[in-house]
């Protein structure tokens, strides 16, 4: 291809500061600029550097329009004072702002950036309110904001699940708080990003994490900061996470005035991480005043049922003892009369029994035998002893006895001839 010669040649620092000298030719003056604050470094030596992106309409989707930005480390100290005056805030990834900027080519890295002077803190605070009051009339409409709080609170709730950033103040106050109590607690800790890019998905998954293991209670908590530090707890996920958990969600998070919609939707929500492991001690120490209540009503009622069957048994004892008394004294009244009605009747009875003997033994004296063979009668037997009484008792050639009053006759039947 032939050089065409009336075109400029330049060289790359040439063209980089004419693009430069163009910029600010095009832009003489400062311009407000809005976007969200992502991938936000402040190096040793002071400056701040970030990148301003139009958010993309679907997470995970790339941002339509983003701009490197620096301030420069003076500009940055007014900067973090307008902001702390306006409403505790500070800079953060994932903010909304409108910052006052100067367009720069940086030759060097041939790279456009926006020098930032200054911020418009009424923007930011506006978006914030405007975003968390439409993630709230949302919440309402679908019945998220009482669905937590609906969820069974465990009695006592001695089962915690923790999710907060391990080692930070927040994770030392709630634990210390549960340990002093005396309490068996059982604690399970889950480490989370609780600020910063990525945070609020962090802390969503470690919600339900802790939750599959339900544990009584689910405490979400951190320490103080500014209104862009807690910015992850107005997150529209780690708020519908709260409200689908199936364990009740306990927050404390160290904010000053406004609740965060986290708050809201917890089943409930304290001022501070000392303040919520609190509420979970108290939950526990009333249930265990209860149950020492109950102890002393039901040791109470004990002895009074006690007291109640010793004395019926005292008095079944008593009634038993004159009952038995009073039988005893009647069996032997008894007894004395029968033993005054034997000694009459006993000589009455043994004067009859011993006539009736005599008289008996005179019957049974008329009827021996010996008297009966004394008068002329023989008695005739067999030889095996039976009794001859009829003609057919005998056979010809039978022996015979024949007993007499002074003695017996042998004889053998030689005939028989029956009476006519």
């Amino acid at each position: 291809m032939a050089v065409d010669e009336e075109l400029p040649i330049l060289t790359t620092t040439e063209l980089g500061n004419l693009l430069k000298n163009g910029l600010r030719t095009m832009f003489p003056e400062q311009v407000w600029v809005e976007g969200q604050i992502t991938g936000l470094r402040i190096p040793r030596a002071g400056h701040v550097y970030f990148d301003l992106i139009d958010p993309p309409e679907e997470p995970g989707q790339p941002a339509p329009a983003k701009f490197s930005v620096a301030m420069w480390r003076g500009t940055r100290a007014k900067v973090e004072k307008v902001l702390a005056e306006a409403g505790n805030l500070a800079l953060e990834n994932d903010l909304q702002v409108r910052i006052l900027v100067k367009l720069d080519f940086y030759v060097p890295h041939g790279r456009l950036q926006l020098i930032m002077e200054g911020i418009d803190p009424s923007f930011t605070l506006g978006k914030l309110a405007a975003d968390r009051d439409r993630l709230l009339r949302a919440l309402a409409d679908e019945g998220l904001i009482d669905q937590n709080r609906n969820v069974f609170l465990a009695d006592p709730p001695l089962r915690v699940g923790l999710v907060t950033s391990i080692g930070s103040a927040a994770h030392a106050d709630f634990v210390t708080e549960l340990e002093n109590s005396g309490f068996g607690f059982n604690l399970l800790v889950c480490d989370t990003r609780v600020q910063g890019e990525g945070a609020a998905e962090q802390v969503a998954h470690n919600l339900q994490v802790v939750a599959s293991h339900k544990p009584d209670v689910v405490a979400l908590v951190r320490g103080g900061g500014s209104a862009a530090d807690l910015l992850v707890f107005d997150n529209e996920l780690v708020a519908r996470t709260i409200a689908a958990l199936p364990v009740p969600v306990f927050t404390g998070i160290g904010h000053e005035i406004d609740q965060s919609v986290a708050d809201l939707v917890a089943h409930k929500s304290f001022k501070t991480p000392t303040a919520c492991a609190g509420a979970l001690v108290d939950a526990v120490r009333l249930y265990d005043d209860l149950l020492t209540g109950l102890r002393a009503a039901l040791g109470e009622r004990v002895h009074v049922v006690l007291d109640y069957a010793q004395q019926r048994q005292d008095h079944l004892s008593q009634r038993i003892t004159q009952s038995a008394s009073h039988a005893i004294n009647r069996q032997a009244d008894r007894l004395k009369n029968l033993c005054q009605r034997l000694v009459v009747t006993a000589p009455q009875r043994l004067d009859r029994c011993h006539d009736q003997l005599e008289t008996q033994a005179l019957q049974l004296r008329a009827l021996d035998p010996a008297r009966v063979l004394a008068r002329g009668w023989s008695i005739t037997r067999t030889v095996d002893g039976r009794l001859i009484t009829q003609i057919d008792d005998v056979s010809a050639a039978d022996e015979l006895i024949t007993t007499l009053a002074d003695g017996t006759v042998s004889s053998t039947v030689t005939a028989k001839e029956a009476s006519s």
